[in-house]
């Protein structure tokens, strides 16, 4: 890992000092910090050396090279250029589209490339109840897609919380499986760190927290299924252990038994068709694709939904073809 990794902010304000800039978006950063990473010439503008008191133009570039261990150390979050499908906004939350393979926020080593490091260029304002996750009300896992609602305020944020907890926040996800579910059912069990693995959980029927998830099986194509399903709890990777617990894991999903060794369970007829299918996608093949909820302000009913992703599709294009 590079110790000292290079961040490019675009300035999008005029006539502005780079330390007062800087204090508004290096996120948990102090200004007398700022002040000597600047004096230390760590922070350039243009390429060249400043002064704190530096007045900025518009479309000014500004570098920072910092050390990895000041951003671990100090919660740094600096605003990346990143090209982010907004679904909606109002004055109070925005409802974002994540790409699979964007992390949603800083951590565990992923301090760049993040959903939050690019919703911070984006927007001047979001909530700050979490220093390191500014406005992110809920999360995805990295390569699950979809959308994801981000709180503007504080007070927003607090609200959407608080149907989150109520389950008042209806979600519904898409995904493609391994195996031949029924074509309804409900998965209610408890989920819990797995001790072999401390990045994964598993199912426990007695300890742990209660997790509870509907599915419909939309379409099934013979060693593979489409399906639709209802969180009715928001677990990490709740959907993901729940259909490996009934046999069915998701497709591409290596962490929880969704990979190629599925293969050999059915019949040689298939085989070359779900190599084919594996060679098509890059992760798991699960989608978060609608919300439903009153708006915390106007009390209104809102949904919101997106398309399925090229990957998806593509999938279920190539089995439409045998069936």
């Amino acid at each position: 890992m590079d110790s000292n990794p290079t961040k490019e902010i675009i300035v999008d304000e005029n006539k502005i000092r780079i330390d007062q800039y800087l204090s508004k978006k290096l996120i948990d950063f102090s200004r007398s910090k700022i002040k000597s990473l600047i004096q230390n010439k760590m922070i350039l503008v243009d390429g060249a050396g400043v002064k704190p008191s530096q007045i900025l133009r518009q479309n000014q570039i500004i570098k920072c090279n910092i050390q990895t261990n000041e951003v671990e150390q100090n919660n740094l979050i600096l605003p990346e250029k990143m090209d982010i499908e907004i679904i909606y906004e109002d004055e109070y939350f925005i409802v974002v589209n994540k790409k699979s393979g964007v992390v949603v926020h800083p951590g565990n080593g992923n301090h760049s490339n993040t959903l939050v490091n690019g919703l911070i260029h984006c927007f001047s304002k979001l909530s700050e109840t979490n220093s390191i996750r500014p406005g992110i009300v809920h999360r995805l896992d990295k390569n699950t897609s979809g959308l994801i609602l981000v709180a503007k305020d504080d007070n927003t944020h607090s609200l959407l919380s608080t149907l989150f907890q109520k389950r008042k926040i209806k979600k519904m996800y898409k995904a493609i499986v391994w195996g031949n579910p029924k074509d309804k059912g409900i998965i209610k069990n408890y989920l819990k760190r797995d001790r072999r693995n401390k990045t994964a959980f598993k199912v426990s029927k007695t300890d742990g927290k209660e997790a509870i998830t509907n599915y419909e099986t939309i379409k099934n194509y013979g060693p593979i299924s489409y399906l639709r399903l209802f969180p009715k709890t928001g677990r990490t990777h709740q959907i993901r252990v729940h259909m490996k617990s009934i046999g069915c894991p998701i497709l591409g999903d290596d962490k929880y038994s969704g990979d190629s060794k599925n293969i050999k369970s059915f019949h040689t007829d298939y085989t070359m068709k779900l190599k084919k299918t594996l060679n098509l996608i890059q992760r798991h093949m699960l989608h978060a694709q609608s919300l439903f909820f009153l708006h915390p302000y106007s009390k209104e009913k809102v949904h919101f939904n997106v398309d399925l992703p090229n990957d998806m599709k593509e999938v279920i294009s190539l089995w439409k073809k045998q069936n």
